[in-house]
């Protein structure tokens, strides 16, 4: 069984090699042939980029869209991936995922983390007022 520290470094190795090859994040424990996975990647399309991720998180922290919409922007604009996928790069049940993208459920704030890990953020304390969070991002 892998430890916390062995399944961060693979984590970051995957998403290291991957954001090299510029293809979309594939979790390694979906063994598939490199033919196969160019067809796969030729049928999707990605909007990855650095300005995507960062709109999504100027609208998460000024309260224009919610931690789920925010987390289902990222895991489909940024990283190309559906559920299932992303579920298992991160480690987490699908059904576990869906619930956090609908803002249902109450999760520890060590899932939350986990889930938005792949995207350098994390659970943390921010200003109520607005008008705050304005000036800091201006």
């Amino acid at each position: 069984m892998k430890t916390s520290d062995n399944k961060d470094q693979d984590l970051k190795n995957t998403l290291n090699r991957l954001r090299a090859r510029n293809l979309p994040i594939q979790s390694s424990s979906l063994p598939i042939a490199e033919e196969e996975y160019m067809k796969w990647d030729t049928q999707r399309q990605r909007v990855s980029s650095g300005h995507s991720r960062v709109a999504v998180m100027r609208a998460l922290l000024s309260g224009e869209i919610t931690q789920g919409q925010a987390l289902k922007k990222l895991r489909i604009e940024v990283l190309g991936l559906k559920q299932d996928e992303y579920a298992k790069l991160v480690d987490v049940s699908r059904k576990t995922l869906s619930e956090v993208e609908n803002d249902k459920g109450n999760y520890t704030a060590d899932i939350i983390n986990k889930i938005f890990k792949p995207f350098g953020l994390e659970t943390g304390l921010v200003p109520i007022a607005k008008k705050i969070i304005n000036s800091l991002l201006s």
